[in-house]
């Protein structure tokens, strides 16, 4: 599909993809198979009104634009790609199948704007702004990365625009009594406790713990919910590190880990660190009974770059993959992975899923308000409750989906898998992970 993230992205395809019988979506087109993603420059089409940044197109139709900044380039960029192709994949589809009967009675089709922000906050701020200002855009797609989406959460406050995200999970962003935030992923002290249940339900039972922290707001509050779960255990804390963003090296935080001998492994960090963690346990000699990378563990960038190295290595994710869950767009979660196996030949992984369900919110909200405008969108947003390939979206008081982490483990065969909890689990954890010399 066509990339060009300083261009409009206006993703008008002709023909079916495939997506029929959509629940609150106009008919279906005729014609064969999807085409490629269509760019315009940003000053293409119509104006945009004051209502609900709604435009109109010089063929009559009547859109809505979506804008936002995603991590497109720089160390996060596989991740940032995860998020892109779900919105593209989603908007082509609804647009495909005739676009969105809103609540107010007109249709429309989805329109996007997505820029590059290198997963900087400084530069995704200036997006944000520049959507606003400029282009007119009402309804923000959120960006990747705690330390992004904070501030970036503070410009859709500012602004009274609201921002749906799948891409920040510090409880800050929520702690802001920011009433036009919507977060997709469960916050940060939730990813580690999934993990150390599971550990403490094996035998042998882990008495010890290191924590290896990345020096950023999500890391950090991962590892601050951890903590606290430690504190319910009986697990003592041996290595508890922080270490910088920018490092290439954690021999030393691993060489620690090694001689405090932890029986189990929290690294709170992003696929950089994971990757290198994955060749330093090696080099190092490292050896212990669990070790886990909280983001970017799980996603086959990161195997098809550690390889075996990444055997038996656990990590969190909101979504099943084999889950069942009714879609408006692609009728049921297999479908979804289906569709990004077949486009973009990579398995989906909770990114993807929660990145369809960005859109599949403003989407619902459309569709059930009676006049489209920031403030009907939010409101509806904070109320609603439906279903995406990613599952029941609900969000709290403070904006915050209600969702638990699943983990997953690396096995040599037959591949990723769900290891817990037990109801859903696809195999048994490797557990204690086999020694370096014994692979």
């Amino acid at each position: 599909m066509t990339e060009n993230t300083n261009r409009r992205t206006f993703l008008k395809i002709a023909g079916s993809t495939g997506a029929v019988g959509l629940t609150g979506l106009a008919g279906c087109a005729g014609g064969g198979g999807g085409g490629d993603g269509t760019s315009t420059n940003a000053d293409d089409g119509g104006d945009t009104t004051a209502n609900g940044g709604t435009t109109g197109s010089s063929d009559g139709v009547e859109t809505i634009t979506l804008g936002g900044s995603m991590s497109l380039t720089g160390e996060n960029a596989d991740l940032g790609k995860l998020y892109k192709d779900a919105y593209e994949l989603t908007i082509q589809r609804i647009n495909d199948n005739g676009g969105i009967e809103a609540g107010d009675g007109n249709t429309y089709e989805l329109e996007m704007i997505l820029r590059d922000d290198g997963t900087d906050a400084s530069t995704s701020k200036s997006i944000y702004q520049e959507l606003i200002d400029r282009e007119n855009v009402d309804y923000l797609l959120g960006p990747y990365s705690s330390t992004v989406t904070l501030p970036a959460s503070a410009v859709a406050a500012q602004n009274q625009k609201p921002m749906v995200e799948g891409g920040g999970a510090s409880p800050e962003i929520f702690a802001q009594g920011n009433e036009w935030i919507f977060g997709l992923l469960p916050t940060a002290n939730k990813y580690a406790k999934s993990y150390m249940d599971m550990c403490l339900a094996q035998d042998p039972t882990p008495e010890s713990i290191a924590i290896l922290a990345e020096d950023d707001t999500f890391s950090q509050s991962t590892a601050e919910g951890a903590r606290n779960k430690i504190a319910n255990t009986d697990l003592e804390l041996v290595v508890d590190q922080t270490f910088p963003t920018g490092t290439s090296d954690l021999s030393t935080n691993l060489s620690r880990v090694k001689s405090n001998d932890a029986d189990i492994l929290l690294l709170c960090a992003h696929q950089k660190h994971n990757i290198i963690l994955a060749s330093q346990m090696e080099t190092q000699g490292l050896n212990v009974d669990a070790a886990m990378g909280t983001v970017g563990s799980l996603n086959d960038s990161f195997k098809d770059e550690v390889g075996a190295n990444g055997n038996y290595m656990y990590g969190p994710s909101s979504w099943a993959i084999n889950a069942d869950f009714e879609d408006p767009v692609y009728g049921a979660t297999g479908d979804f992975v289906s569709a990004i196996e077949s486009n973009y030949e990579y398995a989906p992984d909770y990114h993807s899923a929660a990145g369809e369900a960005v859109i599949i919110t403003f989407v619902n909200a459309f569709q059930n308000v009676d006049e489209i405008n920031p403030t009907s969108v939010r409101d509806q947003i904070r109320q609603a409750e439906f279903s995406t390939v990613y599952g029941t979206v609900a969000f709290d008081d403070t904006g915050v989906i209600d969702k638990n982490m699943l983990i997953y483990q690396w096995q040599p065969e037959p591949g990723l898998q769900i290891t817990y909890p037990e109801n859903v689990a696809q195999s048994s954890p490797t557990y204690p992970m086999p020694d370096w010399n014994e692979r």
